[in-house]
């Protein structure tokens, strides 16, 4: 069902599964045995984590036990750059990376580099989501917090920054990967299989890719051209164990 709390503008475009329910649906069929999380907060999707875990935030705001049954969860208050740059995440998750969700700082340049060390740790089967990178109209894509200059009412309350942007970056430099939208409210959930940890396509082009996308707003790119881009699929149609599976399979 929609969520009632949801406003009526985003409820017209992402009509899907709620984006929590439809990840904790992912850890439930997926059962991965190492989750990351960059973006905790409140730690209310750390929690649909059954397995070892690491949660890295730079000011968590836990409002719940954010380790529930699990033996082992590594919680970092710290940037994610500053996480990568001083751990290496093998020594607390062997296996590297089953799951991962990113919901970070909501500037493209900070989401493309969480993605590409998220990717380093990567595996065959990885699955990593991205939040926020689907926004419903171009005022909650703005790249700086712009509460007071807002004139959707329904929508003031949103803020995705400017990571829609990876989707375009992810199709033209990384075609390699599988990269799919959902209609989950309230601003999408994207999906992504086919990691290759050794890919350095990113990271030589990180500097040109910031470059090229910076001054580049929704609006200037065409907020049609982009729904039209990168359609949703519907949450609805691959919630079920069995259509879930298939449409994470790589």
């Amino acid at each position: 069902m929609l969520n009632p709390f949801a406003s009526r503008s985003i409820n017209k475009f992402h009509t899907g599964i709620y984006y929590t329910e439809y990840l904790k649906q992912i850890h439930h069929v997926v059962k991965p045995s190492s989750y990351l999380e960059i973006g905790v907060h409140t730690g209310v999707t750390l929690g649909f984590a059954e397995c070892r875990t690491i949660g890295i935030d730079p000011n968590f705001q836990l409002t719940s036990n954010p380790t529930g049954k699990r033996a082992e969860t590594y919680l970092f208050q710290l940037e994610s750059d500053a996480f990568f740059a001083q751990h290496d995440l093998k020594s607390f998750l062997p296996g590297g990376i089953d799951l991962g969700f990113l919901d970070g700082m909501h500037k493209f340049e900070f989401l493309l580099r969480d993605f590409m060390n998220t990717e380093k740790y990567s595996h065959k089967d990885t699955i990593i989501a991205l939040h926020d990178c689907y926004p419903v109209n171009s005022e909650i894509a703005d790249r700086e917090l712009n509460y007071d200059r807002r004139t959707d009412r329904h929508t003031r309350v949103w803020w995705t920054g400017d990571v829609w942007k990876l989707l375009p970056i992810l199709r033209g430099y990384r075609p390699d990967l599988s990269v799919m939208a959902l209609d989950c409210p309230p601003t999408g959930l994207v999906v992504i299989r086919g990691c290759a940890p050794a890919s350095q396509v990113l990271a030589g082009a990180y500097d040109e890719i910031v470059a090229k996308y910076m001054d580049v707003t929704l609006d200037g790119y065409g907020f049609e051209k982009f729904r039209t881009e990168f359609p949703t699929a519907e949450s609805r149609n691959v919630m079920q164990p069995d259509a879930l599976k298939k449409f994470l399979s790589p």
